[in-house]
């Protein structure tokens, strides 16, 4: 019987033994309990350290949005420059700057589902109880201090060895993906790694890597020569012989200068092919499929990754493209929502936000030349609009605002209409039109 278990039956008897909703609610009512680190974080770890393939899909998101420019808004969508939110965020700590902050943010969210962003401050002065210092703390030492059962985090503790820090509840933002594992222990409070549910694709890729590597490693000759007799048995020839033999069969038939030539001899001989045994042959496809679950579970697509088969000429700037508006730009936007939401309220700040620039990543633009061929054909923009959508100033010109029948011709607004007043004869032959009172009828 756990620790929760004796205490249930000795202060509350009533309570049914075996619940572990009832064991959850007292640990709540008596708090002082820490959920603990998951017990796989060393697992996730050596992933993305020792496997080069969850290492390489995690790279393709973090380090692109570590580069993305982050500016600071008001209500009315005007930038803040000088805001109180963003200067902190530019200048995090003296060890980070922002763009190492946001990858390692990042980092630790899509590796262990965690994310702790915790800030430094100051108890007098000026800026006292003011967020002064933005760090990062790895999850793989991070304990939730449980609460009541209405409010059930109560801080945090980073624990590393002999060393411990308490944090307040406040001074910490808890950025986690979505755990559907409710239990006695508030698991649940905790995220659950993206690389849980596919550690088999990940075990199997490393035991692949592994397999293929030691193959490699202990290949020898690519090949084997054997010189038959008349008896159709091997011949026996010297060392002498055979080394003369090998040297003639290096020097005029291997290497790139040799690559498609045409071997003549008159010897009676078999040769055997030393390659890759089918097994191993099994394993390189069993790889591509064991990458191709871990981008899966990370929304890259797999053609981004070197080896791919399926990279096109056509299809690759669509896969940047997904891989913008399905991986980094969720992740990236998500963080910036929960730090606005954390740190406007110490500055001030409520009705601010920091958000993201992407006008500057080309596969996230359109295709101007494309859009502005569309918008001429349509027929239903301003000349001012089509140079606007081609990134040209407008031009005051009143003739720039009006929409034209066709490019070139004339405003729609007098297509069609005939001028106002009497068709006097000179404007009528003016405009070449013949007097419909005197034209020919052909019955």
């Amino acid at each position: 019987m756990g620790l929760v278990s004796n205490l249930v039956s000795k202060f509350f008897p009533k309570i049914s033994k075996g619940s572990a909703l009832d064991e959850y609610i007292v640990s709540r009512i008596l708090s002082g309990f820490n959920i603990q680190p998951d017990y796989s974080s060393t697992t996730y770890l050596k992933s993305y350290t020792g496997n080069g393939d969850v290492f390489t899909v995690i790279n393709k998101i973090t380090e692109p949005a570590s580069t993305v420019p982050i500016y600071q808004y008001d209500k009315n969508d005007e930038e803040v420059e000088n805001g109180r939110m963003i200067t902190l965020l530019n200048n995090p700590n003296p060890y980070m700057n922002r763009a190492e902050l946001i990858e390692a943010a990042l980092s630790f969210y899509l590796l262990f589902g965690d994310c702790y962003t915790s800030f430094e401050r100051i108890s007098n002065g000026l800026n006292a109880g003011l967020p002064l210092r933005l760090n990062i703390l790895p999850p793989q030492f991070i304990e939730i201090i449980l609460g009541t059962v209405f409010d059930p985090v109560a801080g945090y503790k980073f624990a590393f060895g002999s060393n411990t820090m308490d944090y307040e509840k406040d001074q910490v933002l808890h950025w986690k993906e979505f755990n559907p594992d409710y239990n006695a222990q508030g698991g649940h409070l905790k995220g659950m790694s993206r690389l849980k549910p596919i550690l088999k694709s990940v075990t199997g890729s490393d035991s692949g890597y592994d397999a293929l590597v030691a193959a490699f490693q202990h290949m020898g000759a690519v090949g084997l020569l054997t010189l038959i007799g008349e008896d159709e048995k091997g011949m026996k020839l010297g060392k002498a012989q055979l080394s003369a033999i090998k040297n003639q069969y290096k020097r005029e038939y291997t290497g790139a200068n040799n690559a498609g030539k045409i071997v003549v001899t008159n010897w009676d001989h078999k040769w055997t092919n030393f390659g890759l045994t089918p097994v191993e042959l099994g394993i390189l496809q069993a790889l591509g499929s064991f990458k191709g679950a871990i981008c899966d579970a990370y929304n890259v697509p797999t053609m981004l990754l070197s080896g791919s088969q399926d990279r096109t000429y056509m299809n690759y700037p669509e896969a940047c493209r997904a891989l913008w508006t399905d991986a980094i730009k969720p992740s990236l936007d998500a963080y910036l929502d929960k730090l606005s939401h954390w740190l406007g309220p110490f500055f001030g700040e409520e009705d601010n936000y920091l958000r993201a620039d992407y006008s500057g990543i080309d596969v996230l633009q359109k295709d101007t030349a494309k859009l502005v061929a569309w918008m001429v054909l349509a027929r239903s923009f301003t000349k001012n609009e089509i140079r606007e959508a081609a990134g040209f100033e407008m031009l005051s010109d009143p003739a720039m605002d009006l929409v034209y029948e066709s490019a070139g011709t004339i405003p729609l607004s007098e297509a069609g209409l005939m001028p106002e007043g009497p068709l006097t004869e000179e404007i009528m032959k003016a405009l070449k039109i013949g007097d419909y009172r005197y034209a020919k009828i052909n019955n």
